[in-house]
């Protein structure tokens, strides 16, 4: 199970007296639902994602419904290119709504190792993205951003997998400073059927000081459901467990393979 890459790029509004990244619901939306996996398309196969993803908070009376896509292309058996964008974004804080088309990210996934469950080797994976600022004027970063994610992942009985993914994200702050933050997110998978696949995820795409918008921390829940070799379903939600980033976060997709 795969989501889109989330364009790390941050943006700023004001909710309340909280200042809160919005796009946090768009790092959600990338890192979450196995992002902590080692799989690659393949050569010559390719994978579009298209998603309407949706997030709310009523203590901060906000809300933002867009919809991320992300393209998965396999350069060889073990290197994919990934092009994703936000895509069109709508935001609504405190009763003022704004509409544009969100940043762009270009990125890539080399495949270290395949995880064996036999053997029990460890799959691995190392992943670059750059954030490009190509949004509308209300969503475009200041700069773009760089990150980076090391993928450890292992294959246990009874079809189950679990994931670690730590990684560096370096992008500017809302004074417009450069900083580097970490990230980790934690992936527990089941294959139930050969078509039903469920996921839970603690993620942390940020972590940083308050000055640099604070830890952001989500728990997630999420399902696929292929329906043939072309085409796979996708559901998730995730919960901040703090308040800085929206509270509530869902996301519902199609995924198209050939």
């Amino acid at each position: 199970m795969t989501f889109i890459m989330k364009s790390n790029a941050l943006r700023t509004f004001k909710l309340a007296p909280l200042v809160l990244f919005l796009g946090t619901s768009l790092l959600v939306t990338q890192a979450i639902a196995a992002e902590a996996e080692v799989d690659v398309m393949g050569k010559g196969n390719t994978q579009l994602e298209f998603k309407l993803a949706h997030s709310k908070d009523k203590s901060a009376d906000y809300k933002e419904t867009s919809t991320p896509f992300l393209a998965r292309i396999g350069v060889t058996d073990d290197l994919e290119i990934r092009i994703a964008a936000d895509g069109y974004i709508k935001s609504t804080a405190q009763g003022e709504s704004t509409r544009g088309m969100g940043d762009t990210n270009l990125g890539v996934r080399w495949r270290l190792q395949e995880t064996d469950e036999k053997t029990g080797q460890v799959g691995m994976a190392l992943q670059l993205e750059q954030g490009l600022p190509t949004g509308a004027r209300a969503f475009k970063s200041d700069g773009g951003s760089t990150a980076l994610k090391y993928t450890a992942a292992w294959a246990l009985p009874n079809d189950m997998f679990i994931g670690v993914q730590p990684g560096l994200l370096r992008v500017k702050n809302e004074a417009g400073r450069w900083y580097v933050s970490p990230s980790v997110s934690v992936t527990v998978a089941k294959n139930w059927t050969p078509q039903l696949r469920t996921v839970a995820e603690l993620i942390a795409p940020q972590i940083s000081s308050a000055t640099n918008g604070g830890n952001q921390i989500f728990a997630a829940l999420g399902a696929t459901y292929t329906l043939s070799d072309m085409l796979e379903l996708e559901v998730f939600y995730a919960r901040s467990l703090n308040s800085n980033a929206p509270t509530d976060n869902i996301a519902a997709g199609v995924n198209i393979k050939f």
